[in-house]
């Protein structure tokens, strides 16, 4: 007796995919579409940057290929020495102040009083504000007609030309990033300080502990994932700072002798003034590569004093 066997035909490649990936099929499936678009627009980017680093190109002209001269200009030029220093130090000074300002204000707003909602909406305002609107408001201000000149030579003493001194430009700016970003992180604050349970602070005060006890032993060390997140988050923007640092600098060109000028606005010359694109590239990869050891000494010392991170 011949037996007769019927062939099925081979599964096809989305059946495959469906029968490999089991249970999570669907939701690969429906973040495929973002996936993409990181592919396209950030994976692709930079790796075609990461060529032109490589490469002494002017826009204008054909490519050359110039080997590691990119990242050796690094560090012989004492422009780059000097707008890294500057990242570094308007990085060190805003991060922690914003930090302590915020959650001084968080803990301030965090209590039962009138008018709560509106200085909530108040500190955040300026979050939300153009760059360059805030940049206008804080040069007019500090300008030689400005309130604060106003009021001090009418007491009698001399104008602080602020964005003019080579010794005070770089912190004039700083000041104003950290009152432009204060609000975000008064926000992060206020949720995490919410989040906190009352009964832990009632049984504190019951066994006799007094407010600073209360916030040292139960309250800082609840709120510190949110210290630890708002503290990744600035350190990386500072070191990105651009936009406060071209508007409010001497004739937007990072001064006075390049006592504003950052790394990220030291990139945006060369790749767009000087017509250094390579070169623009070079000093990208090396902020991202800073960038990228910074998150990863945090994320390692996360675990020593991240409340949940043991």
């Amino acid at each position: 007796m011949e037996i007769t066997r019927t062939l099925e035909p081979p599964p096809s490649l989305f059946q495959k995919l469906r029968r490999n990936l089991g249970k999570y099929f669907w939701g690969y499936f429906f973040v495929l579409p973002s996936l993409l678009i990181i592919f396209l627009f950030k994976l692709i980017p930079l790796i075609i940057g990461f060529g032109i680093s490589f490469t002494n190109w002017s826009l204008l002209s054909a490519p050359e290929f110039v080997q590691l001269a990119n990242y050796s200009k690094l560090f012989t030029d004492p422009t780059t020495s000097k707008v890294f220093g500057n990242t570094f130090y308007y990085s060190f000074l805003s991060v922690p102040l914003n930090l302590l300002l915020s959650l001084a204000l968080a803990l301030a707003l965090n209590q039962k009083i009138k008018g709560l909602a509106f200085f909530r909406t108040a500190y955040y305002i300026p979050v939300v504000a153009a760059s360059v609107a805030v940049s206008a408001i804080w040069v007019w201000l500090l300008s030689d007609f400005g309130i604060l000149n106003t009021f001090l030579t009418s007491l009698g003493f001399k104008s602080l030309n602020l964005l003019q001194n080579t010794k005070t430009a770089l912190t004039a700016i700083t000041l104003v990033d950290v009152w432009k970003n204060l609000g975000f992180n008064v926000v992060i604050f206020l949720a995490a300080l919410q989040d906190v349970p009352d009964e832990l602070r009632d049984a504190a005060k019951v066994d006799g502990a007094n407010s600073r006890g209360i916030f040292k032993n139960i309250t800082l060390p609840l709120i510190t994932p949110a210290i630890f997140f708002t503290a990744v988050m600035g350190v990386i923007g500072s070191l990105q700072a651009f936009d406060l640092v071209y508007n409010m600098s001497m004739k937007h060109e990072g001064g006075p002798a390049r006592a504003t000028s950052t790394v990220g606005f030291y990139i945006w010359q060369n790749a767009f003034k000087y017509s250094q694109m390579g070169y623009a590239a070079a000093l990208s990869f090396a902020l991202m590569a800073i960038l990228l050891v910074l998150t990863i000494i945090q994320w390692k010392m996360r675990r020593k004093w991240v409340y949940g991170e043991e």
